[in-house]
C-alpha cells in the first residue's frame, strides 16, 4: 500500500514539474480568501500549492500516528493487565465438587 501510495504521489509531483516549466513565463492574477495578488509567476504559485499541500497532509498524518500510539499504548496496558489476571487465576487451587448422594 506505501508504494501505491509513493507511485501515485511521485506521477504528481513529475506533473506539477512538468506543468510548471512549460509555464515558466506565465503571470497569473491570484485571489486567496479576501486578499488579491497580482502578477504572480505561475510557477511560485504551483510551488507554494505543492508546499501547503505537503504540510496539511504531514499535519493529518501526524494527527493518525499520535492517535494510532493512543490506542495502541492503551490495548497494551489492558493486555498487561489481562496477563496479570490469567496469571493469578492459573495460581489458583483446584476445588473439587462434592457428589450429592
Amino acid at each position: 500500500m506505501g508504494f501505491l501510495i509513493t507511485l501515485v504521489v511521485s506521477i504528481f509531483l513529475i506533473l506539477g514539474i512538468v506543468v510548471g516549466t512549460q509555464n515558466g513565463n506565465t503571470v497569473v492574477d491570484f485571489y486567496f480568501l479576501k486578499w488579491y495578488f497580482r502578477d504572480v509567476s505561475l510557477s511560485l504559485l504551483l510551488i507554494e500549492a505543492m508546499l501547503a499541500g505537503i504540510v496539511v497532509a504531514v499535519i493529518i498524518a501526524a494527527i493518525g500516528e499520535v492517535r494510532l500510539r493512543a490506542n495502541l499504548w492503551r490495548l497494551s496496558q489492558e493486555n498487561k493487565k489481562l496477563r496479570e489476571e490469567l496469571k493469578k487465576l492459573k495460581e489458583l487451587p483446584l476445588e473439587e465438587e462434592k457428589e450429592e448422594a
